[in-house]
């Protein structure tokens, strides 16, 4: 059996991506995986490790509906990125091709219907992006993380399955004590996890380093931070946290988010559908600051997961430093009692589904 896996764009498309991968090997040694993605500086970071893996790259643009179709540009990328996904398709023959969103995935899903081959679209958000609305009404199936999805999408659309997000199965598997020993933390600390590197998120950088002066000091002491920092240089980070009086290990990018996740005990970041799927599955409190721009769909992935998860949305245009400590100091409290009644977060075995519902669709279509 072999499957292309359109992916790229970020990390969000990506990692769904490689978890049901990870599955559809496990059950068959002889799966091969080929990957279509594109080529920015991200993809090729995160797809560094896949050393045995075949990645393709091409081209291609944001869909942003009827009116790319009058747009120049797109469509001379668009006939690239289909010229390119044609070459692709037609040289590995697959039996079914996956499309994880992103505007990358796009050409590819396109191309593979237009030349027979089935098709399947994974969403991971709430609201559908533009590309795979339009796409549902032609793909041989649909596969979503949440189950609000249905009412976005079209009255065409076919066999639509709530499958949920898939995680990596390290990301399960992730060791509290040995997280913390990697990253040189103490066990009687909590961790703060700090995703600042992902969309528009070093705003949350500014932000929780405005916050910090307003942090009662004794809770200081009391907190390390794991600062996943972006485009923040790590040692900025580290020092002004040192300057605080608080430990801490900052990371530009970080493959390992197995002991990132193990060692938190407090999340602080944006609602892209994958780090809630993530932080679901290792019941994680969290602190969510969704992206206020675009089309607001991380606003809505954050409404939704709140109703069934413990983590406090914020409108990063009208939150404040001070609210921000406040909330930060409630939860380290709230923590603090529940660690004391024997109940460490971030050690909490995760059980993820999603993985084996999503590979299951994969091969019923491939069979």
């Amino acid at each position: 059996m072999k499957i292309v896996l359109a992916c790229g764009g970020s990390g969000g498309h990506i990692f769904p991506a490689f978890s049901v991968a990870e599955e559809l090997k496990k059950r068959r040694p002889d799966c091969r995986i080929v990957y279509v993605c594109g080529n920015k500086g991200i993809e090729r970071e995160i797809f560094r490790p896949l050393e045995n893996e075949k990645v393709i790259s091409i081209a291609s643009a944001p869909f942003l509906g009827r009116r790319s179709l009058w747009d120049a540009r797109f469509l001379i990328k668009l006939a690239a990125g289909i010229l390119g996904s044609a070459r692709a398709l037609g040289a590995e023959k697959p039996d079914v091709v996956v499309g994880f969103g992103g505007y990358f995935s796009f050409p590819v899903v396109l191309t593979a219907r237009l030349m027979g081959v089935r098709t399947l679209i994974h969403e991971q958000n709430v609201v559908p992006g533009v590309a795979n609305r339009f796409l549902s009404r032609w793909t041989d199936g649909t596969a979503l993380s949440f189950a609000e999805t249905k009412g976005a999408l079209p009255k065409k659309a076919k066999d639509v399955r709530v499958t949920g997000n898939p995680i990596r199965a390290s990301i399960e598997k992730g060791n509290r004590e040995e997280a913390l020993g990697y990253f040189g933390f103490d066990a009687g600390k909590m961790t703060l996890l700090l995703l600042g590197g992902s969309q528009g998120a070093e705003s949350i950088n500014a932000l929780f380093f405005r916050a910090l002066k307003f942090l009662p000091e004794d809770w200081r002491g009391r907190v390390q931070i794991l600062h996943l920092s972006g485009k923040m240089p790590p040692f900025e980070s580290e020092k002004t946290c040192r300057d605080a009086g608080m430990n801490c290990r900052a990371y530009a990018f970080f493959e390992r988010m197995d002991l990132a996740y193990a060692a938190a005990d407090l999340a602080l970041g944006r609602s892209g559908a994958t780090f809630l799927a993530e932080i679901a599955a290792k019941k994680i409190p969290a602190i969510l600051v969704p992206y206020p721009h675009g089309n607001g769909h991380q606003k809505v992935n954050a409404r939704v997961f709140s109703r069934t998860h413990d983590a406090a949305v914020l409108d990063e245009l009208k939150i404040d430093p001070k609210k921000l400590a406040e909330l930060l100091a409630q939860y380290f409290q709230k923590i603090t009692e529940k660690k004391n009644n024997g109940w460490p977060p971030g050690d909490h075995p995760a059980a993820d589904s999603s993985r084996s519902r999503l590979a299951n669709f994969i091969e019923e279509l491939a069979s």
